[in-house]
């Protein structure tokens, strides 16, 4: 699940929409073209499958064969945990199997289909560890190499914001993704992280927000909560007495599409 790259195309994975766009060469790479698919899940699939199957139409619109393909994760697919700093886990492999010890103790016999990944974040941090689906890679990946591309990138939204937004994200807040029907929730302290939660929720963010802190035992909580709304079929509104910040959303009736995250 590596940083972006040079892929000129990119497409963003969620349970009710794919998100396509490709760039254009050169400073700032703004997309030449954009285009968002409906999704309609199956009963009886795996429920990212639909969303690959409504990919598939569009990609000649948008990719030649040979291109480089990034691909962003919706957070409805990925499961997170925080890995504390410990002095005696050393290499990439003894993270990657304390990870997945901490993912089977969580969820149990289900990890060991997951495909697990730790993001480095230097010595003495806690890492975040990111668990997807394996079976969801393979599909993707087979899906783009019969279509002569190539999976170079590939994200979960969760890193793919706070790699854009971490400039903006100082000191110690609670920072919130709010997409269709999910909350992912990042409590940071000192630009470090301590704790993140991804759930299930309606329309009402801001108060699944403030249900969350409280599960979590947050006293008295952070100063202010950042947010960042994804995809034009999310919904916020601001409620409770906690400062809030809308982050990434230049134009301020849109929503940033998935698959322009971590385009910078």
């Amino acid at each position: 699940m590596s940083r972006w790259s040079a892929e000129r195309v990119r497409i963003g994975l969620a349970p009710a929409r794919v998100d396509l766009a490709r760039l254009r060469w050169g400073l700032g790479r703004e997309p030449s073209r954009q285009a968002s698919v409906a999704v309609t899940p199956k009963s009886g699939e795996p429920p990212w499958q639909a969303a690959l199957d409504a990919a598939e139409p569009a990609l000649a619109q948008f990719a030649s064969r040979g291109d480089a393909v990034a691909v962003v994760l919706s957070n409805h697919w990925v499961r997170y945990q925080v890995l504390p700093w410990q002095s005696a886990v050393t290499s990439a492999g003894e993270v990657e199997q304390l990870a997945r010890l901490r993912f089977e103790q969580t969820f149990g016999a289900a990890a060991a289909s997951w495909t697990i990944r730790a993001c480095e974040r230097g010595y003495g941090l806690a890492q975040v560890a990111c668990a997807v689906d394996t079976a969801l890679i393979d599909e993707l990946r087979t899906r783009l190499t019969a279509h002569g591309l190539r999976l170079a990138s590939l994200q979960p939204l969760l890193m793919a914001a706070y790699n854009d937004l971490r400039r903006e994200l100082k000191g110690s807040a609670a920072f919130a993704i709010v997409e269709a029907g999910r909350l992912c929730l990042s409590l940071l302290s000192a630009e470090r992280w301590t704790d993140i939660a991804s759930r299930r929720t309606g329309h009402d963010a801001a108060e699944a927000i403030e249900q969350e802190l409280a599960t979590l035992g947050t006293q008295p909580g952070p100063p202010r909560i950042d947010v960042a709304v994804v995809g034009e079929d999310a919904t916020w509104s601001a409620g409770g007495g906690r400062p809030v910040r809308l982050l990434g959303r230049p134009d301020a009736p849109g929503r940033r599409s998935l698959a322009l995250w971590g385009t910078a």
